[in-house]
């Protein structure tokens, strides 16, 4: 066995075929099916189903998936440390909520990518619980989520806190709850702390929670309300742009509902790279 071959391994299993995962490695495609091949033969089980135009993980490779990623994590701790300079070089894995993304991040990243063009970002956007099963796995070296997360294998850096507001079409000029209730509640996810938020305190003041209706993406759900078509709470750093320029009306969550931590998590036990530190840093100073 060699590391390369858990390189592959990780490739095909994130991506679903061979072609792309030796696109993305920049090795022929026969290289990658042998390196596989021979790294089954080793184990003794096959890793993936063969499927006509895609592959998926058999049990066993399911099973190696989080220790190949922990296997890679620690070459590249070795490398890291070896190769580690005063100034940040080399590749800096992150990953972010959407609401952080469209608002907060974009200062941080151009700050950042100017003082440190030498470190090669890569940003993944996805709901909190994804991101944090992300960092666990290793896959990403950090991330900004809902907090407090409070698990014992990460730490947690204070970035933000967020207030909540829950956001209604401009023709909703007073908050009339009655009326509201029965708009559908619309959400990029429906695992969603902003909607739990909301549907919580909904549930302490004696009221049903309201239908939620999942589109997968926040621009769908902003272009929703837009056009008169249900509610959202959302952050009010995202929305209130557009509340300016007369789309939405927005209204605070009361008391006790409405603030949330935006933490910036990642692993006890994973070296901190330089990149990853200064990254650390650079937060407190862009987003104080």
């Amino acid at each position: 066995m060699d590391i390369n071959a858990f390189k592959m391994f990780l490739a095909v299993a994130n991506m679903g075929s061979v072609t792309k995962a030796a696109e993305h490695l920049n090795y022929a495609q026969s290289n990658v099916t042998s390196r596989i091949q021979q790294l089954e033969k080793e184990l003794g089980k096959p890793l993936f189903y063969r499927h006509h135009k895609k592959l998926t993980l058999t049990p066993a490779g399911q099973e190696l998936l989080p220790y190949a990623n922990k296997l890679l994590q620690d070459f590249n701790e070795v490398m890291d440390v070896v190769e580690d300079t005063s100034m940040p070089r080399g590749t800096l894995s992150i990953g972010t909520m959407d609401s952080t993304a469209a608002v907060r991040l974009p200062k941080v990243l151009a700050q950042y990518y100017r003082l440190y063009p030498q470190v090669e970002l890569n940003v993944v956007t996805a709901p909190t619980e994804k991101l944090v099963d992300n960092v666990l796995q290793y896959t990403l070296e950090g991330a900004f989520v809902d907090g407090p997360v409070e698990h014992s294998d990460l730490i947690e850096h204070f970035a933000f806190e967020e207030q909540l507001v829950l956001v209604t079409p401009a023709t909703n000029q007073l908050f009339e709850l009655e009326r509201i209730l029965h708009e559908p509640l619309l959400t990029a996810f429906v695992r969603c702390r902003y909607v739990a938020r909301w549907q919580r305190w909904l549930r302490d003041e004696g009221h049903k929670p309201m239908k939620v209706i999942e589109f997968g993406m926040i621009d769908t759900v902003l272009r929703c309300i837009e056009n008169g078509f249900g509610v959202a709470v959302l952050p009010k750093s995202m929305v209130s742009s557009w509340v300016v320029k007369g789309s939405f009306n927005y209204y605070p969550l009361p008391d006790g509902y409405a603030s949330i931590p935006t933490m910036f998590i990642r692993r006890k036990d994973a070296y901190a790279s330089s990149a990853l530190r200064y990254f650390t840093t650079l937060i407190d100073i862009e987003l104080d």
